[in-house]
């Protein structure tokens, strides 16, 4: 073989696989120089070839392996800096899943290229530049740009009712911050709320920004990536992986309704978004502000404590009022939509006002039965039933996506008596239109908003009046902000209040807040109608003063009685299998190795128990929980002991998520 002319360096290689290590390899000598910490390298792999991510250099090789060479180089520059590799190091102990892992996640799926910006435009309408600040808001804008200024390790809860002004808190940071020749990250939950937020931001500071979701091509998202690292974009809006973009000389992160879940990551590595944004805040040595309406109860302990500045915008400006709420017994009650709503509906309707109503579940209706023999039309691959659609006539799963059209006769009896049961979004459109004639309805859902431009079309069409009533899922409840829009309608209120989840009464109470908050932020009052089949729950009485802090303060009492978060910390473990029988058996294992590992004094292990959907996607699924603080290398030992312990059961599948947000 002819010697090389020059030494042939070495670099450590982080693969996407769940192997806790590193992986050398040579880098041939045409590339000597070329390859930095942060790029991305193919290499192989056995007989495959797997993009990783190079993590350290090396001037030796390990003792006694024969390394292979790296195949080629993916970006000419590295994609991650030694602030974002940092945060990956600190998330893969955190999360305990491999750096590979951790890092394929972090950067945004399919980016390559060089990609070029889109200029979006929209018809929103505009509103007043920069008006007049109430104290509230003038006060937090001086303690946030203060700590900006001081380059100070600062965290703060933005806590205000809804309508109170945060957004504009908010831009007037950001404007502090480039001004000074900084940058900003802004990180909101779902994708609905992105184009009327990026509306307000683009006429505030124009070509600066760029906005990253999930419905960008993959040379698009890397425009945005390559933007930012070079300077030419500073200010990045949008939703969970927005928060590893490497902005130059980055000194405040906004994370807006930080309480909101979808900021978890429920497919591995399991991280929070807000978690990290803290992270990234220190690192950084910017600014991290959160704000919410009905932070989350972890937050918002936190904030009493005094582990963050507390920041409260108690009114909302020009003195407007919050809306007026009323709670509808439904018990005993036949109709889906009550007389109230529909009288308030066309008071709306007659006043050429708008109104926004929420039903938290999409379709026609809930699932489809025999009215001889009782059979339910259920999903084949899941423990749930499926729901029907009228568009298309389909019964589709919202866990796995099966789909089939209703039987026209019983599988079970074969009587031609099947009935549809429950509510969905589509059935509510079709009532609505026909008990208020002339009435405009649009529909916005998963199903509605698929494809590009889905939420900005509808979003536009009812901002600009062409529809009197959103109608639509959770999406509808949250950030959007419509002068006219007087009503708001909210049926089965109580739905989520079901769910055996210590959250469950948090979530409805947020849902409900928000819901409300979408009324009366123009010259008129707004009003709140609510449905609901448990009207004493405690939740109600708050929500009808729109007292957050008086819920908050019950809920957290209950907290500290069952040491539940934020008075405790759960670890929950799933074991899934084709087999009811092995994941019976590996559920049991699990439970053991786990109070085994820990000191009965100081945790709790509770289950195994099935979980919310006791089989999902073909797999039966048991759960175990974990109560108790663990620190990384607490939760490290944990996984290493599942792992060994399921080690020898075939077909088993084992996963962990500390904190959890979701138990389904």
């Amino acid at each position: 073989m002819t010697p090389r002319k020059s030494p042939i360096s070495l670099v450590d290689v982080a693969l996407p696989l769940p192997v806790d290590r590193l992986f050398t390899y040579m880098i041939p000598e045409a590339f000597t120089g070329t390859v930095g910490r942060g790029a991305r390298v193919v290499v192989p792999f056995g007989a495959r070839r797997i993009t990783g991510y190079v993590v350290g250099e090396r001037n030796r090789a390990p003792a006694g392996m024969k390394l292979k060479e790296v195949i080629s180089l993916v970006d000419k520059e590295p994609l991650l800096d030694e602030i974002l590799l940092d945060i990956a190091d600190w998330m893969a102990g955190r999360y305990v899943h491999s750096l590979g892992e951790v890092l394929k996640a972090m950067l945004p799926a399919g980016i390559k290229g060089r990609g070029r910006l889109r200029e979006e435009k929209d018809s929103f309408p505009s509103e007043p530049e920069f008006p007049v600040l109430e104290p509230d808001q003038q006060k937090a804008f001086d303690e946030v740009t203060g700590a900006v200024v001081r380059r100070e390790k600062s965290g703060f809860l933005l806590h205000g009712v809804t309508g109170s002004g945060k957004t504009e808190v908010y831009l007037r940071c950001i404007g502090e911050v480039l001004e000074r020749g900084g940058s900003a990250l802004v990180l909101i939950p779902e994708i609905a709320l992105i184009p009327q937020t990026t509306a307000r931001f683009r006429r505030r500071f124009g070509s600066k920004i760029a906005v990253l979701h999930s419905r960008l091509t993959g040379p698009q998202r890397s425009a945005i990536w390559r933007g930012a690292a070079g300077g030419e974009i500073r200010v990045v809006i949008g939703a969970r992986s927005a928060v590893f973009v490497p902005l130059k000389r980055l000194e405040i992160i906004v994370v807006d309704e930080e309480q909101d879940t979808s900021f978890k990551q429920e497919e591995k590595p399991h991280y929070n978004a807000v978690e990290v944004a803290g992270r990234r805040a220190e690192r950084e040595g910017a600014v991290l502000l959160l704000g919410s309406a009905t932070p989350s109860l972890e937050t918002y302990a936190s904030a009493r404590k005094g582990d963050m500045g507390y920041l409260l915008l108690r009114s909302r400006p020009a003195g407007g009022k919050m809306p007026a709420i009323e709670i509808i017994d439904m018990r005993g009650r036949e109709e889906l939509v009550s007389s109230e709503l529909i009288d308030a509906l066309e008071t709306v309707h007659e006043r050429g006002e708008q109104a926004i109503v929420l039903l938290n579940r999409r379709g026609h209706a809930n699932y489809v039965q025999c009215r001889k023999c009782g059979w339910i039309a259920r999903c084949p691959n899941c423990s749930i039933s499926l729901t029907y659609h009228s568009r298309g006539n389909e019964l589709i799963c919202h866990y796995c996506g099966i789909g089939r059209k209703p039987p026209e006769d019983c599988p079970s009896c074969g009587a031609y008596r099947m009935i549809h049961r429950g509510v969905g979004t589509q059935r509510i459109e079709l009532e609505l239109g026909n008990l208020v004639p002339g009435l405009r309805v649009v529909r916005m859902d998963m199903d509605s908003t698929s494809g590009t431009g889905g939420h900005l079309r509808i979003l536009e069409q009812f901002a600009k009046g062409e529809k009197d009533v959103l109608l639509g899922t959770q999406m509808v409840a949250k950030g959007h902000h419509y002068p006219d829009v007087t009503l708001v309608g909210v049926l089965s209120a109580d739905a989520g209040l079901n769910f055996p989840d210590f959250r469950a009464a948090e979530r409805t109470f947020r849902l409900l807040s928000q819901a409300a908050g979408r009324t009366g932020r123009g010259d008129r009052e707004g009003r709140v109608i609510v449905q609901t089949f448990s009207p004493d729950h405690f939740l109600f009485e708050h929500l009808i003063s729109h007292d957050y802090q008086g819920f908050a303060e019950q809920e957290l009492e209950q907290r500290r009685e069952l040491g539940y978060p934020p008075s405790g910390s759960i670890s929950l473990f799933t074991v899934s299998a084709r087999s009811e029988e092995v994941v019976r058996n590996a559920g049991e294992l699990l439970a053991r190795s786990l109070a085994a590992a820990l000191d009965p004094k100081t945790y709790g292990v509770l289950g195994p128990t099935e979980a919310l959907l006791g089989r999902l996607r073909g797999k039966y699924r048991l759960q175990v929980l974990v109560k108790g603080e663990l620190d990384d290398g607490a939760r490290k030992r944990l996984v290493a002991a599942a792992k060994r312990t399921l080690k020898e059961s075939k077909g088993v599948d084992l996963r962990w998520d500390f904190d959890p947000v979701q138990f389904s």
